[in-house]
């Protein structure tokens, strides 16, 4: 077992979310397209959303939902959230209607704040169309017993809805300040700080609950391996309604006092503009996005000052960090904090390049036989069991032993093994989870959605290889009977009741005695693996 180090490199003097940023500083804090932001002007706004919560009825507990795109408003409302001890339930705007709806019952959300539209998302036509409505909604009814309020931002869709430059006012008296300080001070560490959903190999999300403690240790954590200071400028785009998103890529770099580079939606061009105009010296971003910057011809390597982030070990480092960096590599899930192991930037390149570090302060590895339980030696592959202060409390409404051992290790799924100096070395996931562009999908949920279609009798999804997005999603359908199999009607179909990237980018018909399987009468998803690509190739040939 590799051992807990002896404890944050970072001063540890702040224990809750709301307290963890320097209120007063003028320094740089959100740098966007249009405005910037220093620390005090975000704590400013976000005192004046905790008083608009407060008067929508949020205290200590409540469970507030965002429905937004990353930028000012939703920073700053989280951060009000976290300062009235309430918790941030961040919903993901590529979400379906039966998926938002799914969520904001599970995560018992009792106030949503939301925007009407974003990108090709009609939140407004969604919901309504849903039977939530776009007002207050009827604690009466059967579905969605929690939730009380909607607020639109920044204008509601219909009159009769409420948007929040209704109930916003932007003065904030001494009192109110001291009464808003008094909120935050009944706020403990160990008080839940946000619900987080991810898909890992179950056929729908999980509800994950992290702690005010939980997400400043792995802040801490993931600022120190990367040598954050002041002086730095962090080019992150990934939503904020992953865990990764938000904890590595506002938060790790906010309590050390560097800058955020934001970016509503990705765009090569634009963020190259960004780092450029920004001087950014972190990139933190997922591998495609990254290709996508590299390969974009408007990118000179000299012309941004990048020299620190993640992806030490993929192909376009050295193309897109200065000579004699220190990126580094990372490894994490939204159960861990999200990352929880990295190599750190002060590591041999060699290290930094084929390992993913050893965990960070506080945190205990172990490979263990996923038969047996027992506890493998240095070199041996199995699955990698996590324990530390960056673990999630556990899956909301579910017991800690449905996740957690007898000794408090959480059982990650993940294959992997550690080597004689404690380094992990990821193989895999234990289970068939498809990883397309940084976002996990669960086979077994875009299938139960193909296979409800009234021509479909048997779907089987895989993940097959892809340069751009490390996988992307394939559908084999056995129709019923012989109707033909309408490519453009399936995926209109999944369209309806699936987030953009679960949907199958091709759909493969079969016969059902052609259906490979193994000898437990499994499919055999290995083999279709290989026929989606033969397929593939046949087909891009044509």
């Amino acid at each position: 077992m590799v051992p807990r180090t002896d404890g944050p490199a970072l001063p540890a003097t702040r224990t809750t979310l709301g307290g963890a940023f320097p209120l007063d500083s003028e320094a740089p804090a959100l740098l966007a397209a249009n405005a910037s932001y220093s620390f005090r002007d975000l704590a400013s706004r976000s005192a004046s959303a905790a008083l608009t919560l407060a008067q929508l009825g949020v205290r200590k507990g409540t469970h507030v939902g965002l429905l937004l795109p990353n930028g000012p408003d939703w920073i700053a409302l989280a951060w009000a959230v976290w300062r009235l001890g309430g918790v941030l339930v961040p919903l993901n705007t590529l979400w379906s209607a039966r998926e938002l709806i799914r969520a904001i019952d599970l995560a018992d959300v009792h106030l949503l704040v939301a925007t009407p539209c974003f990108l090709k998302n009609d939140y407004a036509r969604l919901l309504d169309s849903a039977g939530v409505g776009l007002t207050r909604y009827d604690a009466q009814a059967n579905f969605l017993p929690c939730l009380r309020t909607i607020v639109w931002l920044p204008h509601a869709p219909q009159p009769n809805a409420l948007s929040w430059q209704q109930c916003f006012s932007s003065a904030v008296s001494e009192r109110q300040l001291q009464w808003l300080e008094s909120m935050e001070e009944q706020t403990t560490k160990a008080d839940v700080a946000a619900i987080f959903f991810t898909s890992g190999s179950e056929a729908e999300p999980k509800a994950v609950v992290h702690t005010h403690g939980s997400m400043l240790a792995a802040a801490r954590g993931i600022a120190e391996r990367l040598g954050l200071d002041t002086s730095d400028r962090v080019w992150a785009y990934l939503p904020w309604f992953f865990a990764g998103g938000l904890v590595a890529g506002v938060i790790a770099p906010w309590i050390v006092g560097a800058a955020v580079i934001c970016q509503e939606v990705f765009d090569a061009g634009q963020a190259i503009a960004l780092m450029e105009r920004y001087r950014a010296t972190t990139f933190f971003a997922w591998p495609h996005q990254a290709q996508a910057i590299v390969q974009h011809p408007n990118f000179a390597r000299g012309r941004i000052p990048l020299h620190k982030g993640t992806g030490a070990q993929a192909d376009w480092a050295n193309a897109l960090y200065q000579p004699g960096h220190r990126a580094v590599s990372t490894w994490g899930m939204t159960e861990t904090g999200p990352m929880v192991c990295a190599t750190a930037w002060s590591d041999p390149i060699e290290k930094r390049q084929t390992t993913h570090g050893r965990p960070l302060p506080g945190v205990e590895m172990k490979v263990v036989d996923p038969d047996s339980g027992e506890q493998l030696p240095p070199g041996d592959e199995g699955e990698l069991l996590v324990r530390g202060p960056t673990l999630m409390r556990g899956y909301y409404k579910q017991p800690r032993r449905t996740c957690f051992d007898d000794t408090g290790f959480f059982r990650t799924g993940d294959r992997a093994w550690i080597d004689d100096e404690g380094y992990l070395h990821f193989v895999g996931r234990m289970r068939d989870v498809i990883k397309t562009a940084g976002a996990s999908v669960s086979p077994a949920e875009v299938e139960a959605v193909v296979s409800a279609h009234p021509v479909v009798r048997t779907a089987v999804v895989v993940g097959v290889p892809d340069l751009q997005r490390g996988q992307c999603v394939v559908a084999f359908v056995v129709p019923r009977q012989q109707t033909p199999l309408d490519e453009a009607q399936l995926t209109a179909w999944c369209r309806e009741r699936l987030a953009a990237y679960k949907v199958p980018k091709h759909f493969f018909l079969l016969a059902e005695h052609e259906l490979p399987v193994l000898g437990s009468g499994k499919v055999d998803k290995a083999r279709l693996v290989q026929r989606a690509q033969e397929l593939l190739v046949s087909w891009r040939s044509t």
